[in-house]
């Protein structure tokens, strides 16, 4: 069952750790605002107090929405950047 989290700003938050050796990312994050990401540490998957939505290496935004297609959320994750 994933992590659920409540932020000082009152927005949920889910987090699912991917500990295989070959993962695509450390962890995936599911924010009501932003939808589904990559996170870029299984340690720190949400920043706190963050109100914009995070950027930089090994941050990849995959799906939004709360319940995108299972297939389109893995296709995102399994497809390389462009």
């Amino acid at each position: 069952m994933p992590d659920v989290q409540h932020p000082a700003d009152d927005h949920v938050v889910a987090v699912l750790v991917l500990d295989a050796e070959q993962a695509p990312a450390p962890a995936l994050v599911w924010d009501e605002r932003h939808g589904w990401r990559t996170a870029a540490s299984r340690r720190h998957p949400v920043a706190r107090g963050a109100a914009l939505p995070p950027e930089g290496q090994g941050v990849r935004y995959l799906a939004t929405g709360t319940t995108p297609p299972p297939t389109a959320l893995v296709d995102a994750l399994t497809t390389p950047d462009a």
